[in-house]
């Protein structure tokens, strides 16, 4: 394929894939997550906002944070072609996330797969799992298969505010699917309508980027992107606002 086909590629639908062939293997969303972190700085919540926004996965590589110096050092095979030997520099950012999901599916653990200084990176005492930042959100163990067990597994000050979140969506949306994508609770009808989920300092929402646009001006004086809103812990939830892009969701879905 051209290259400049794949740079167009919307990483809303790469990010699927990636997935997918990690999963089938018995790996998780959190450890493909966190070689997408330890390649490009990306924290878990900006991938999400990346898919969400459906930004090309070219952009998503040139607008990368904190392109880790080691990623250099990986080495391989993948699709035919040596990493090592990719002259192009974007294609070759695109190939070293190639070789390290291959890696991945192959079963091996992750301190095995980055090359240079792994053990500068942090380790989740719950879980194992390393991560570039310390800290880093993430699950320890499967994914929740339900909202109720996602809002379960946060911490108990945040619960509250979960479900308020979650109460007011349903009443919005009576005629979607609740489910977990991307292990965010998710309203489905034919496609994701509207996600949220907990951070440390505030509630992800990703209503889509035409949403924030057509909100736009309630939105002043929350911090947003084109596809996500952020409901900071010291505010006041903003319930009849959640409700009602909840329900423009819906309502342009059908």
């Amino acid at each position: 394929m051209n290259s400049e086909k794949v740079y167009a590629m919307s990483f809303s639908k790469i990010y699927p894939l990636l997935a997918a062939k990690v999963q089938k293997k018995g790996r998780t969303l959190e450890e493909l997550d966190g070689l997408i972190g330890w390649l490009t700085g990306y924290r878990a919540e900006e991938i999400r906002d990346a898919v969400s926004r459906s930004v090309t996965y070219g952009d998503f590589f040139r607008n990368a944070p904190e392109p880790n110096p080691d990623r250099e050092k990986i080495t391989g095979v993948v699709c035919g072609v040596r990493v090592e030997d990719v002259e192009e520099p974007l294609m070759r950012e695109i190939r070293y996330l190639d070789k390290l999901v291959d890696d991945l599916a192959k079963g091996k653990p992750v301190e095995k797969i980055l090359p240079g200084k792994t053990k500068d990176m942090w380790k989740c005492p719950k879980c194992g799992r390393t991560f570039r930042h310390r800290n880093q959100d993430h699950y320890c163990g499967e994914a929740p298969a339900t909202i109720g067990e996602y809002i379960g597994r946060q911490p108990e000050e945040v619960q509250a505010l979960l479900r308020m979140v979650n109460g007011t969506v349903r009443k919005a949306l009576p005629d979607a699917v609740e489910k977990i994508s991307w292990s965010m609770p998710t309203y489905w009808n034919k496609r994701n309508l509207i996600q949220f989920a907990a951070f440390k300092k505030h509630i992800g929402l990703y209503p889509g980027p035409e949403a924030v646009e057509a909100f736009a001006d309630r939105l002043q004086g929350y911090k947003t992107s084109k596809g996500a809103i952020q409901l900071p812990y010291d505010k006041p939830l903003p319930l009849e606002l959640i409700a009602d892009i909840a329900e423009w969701c819906g309502k342009e879905n059908a």
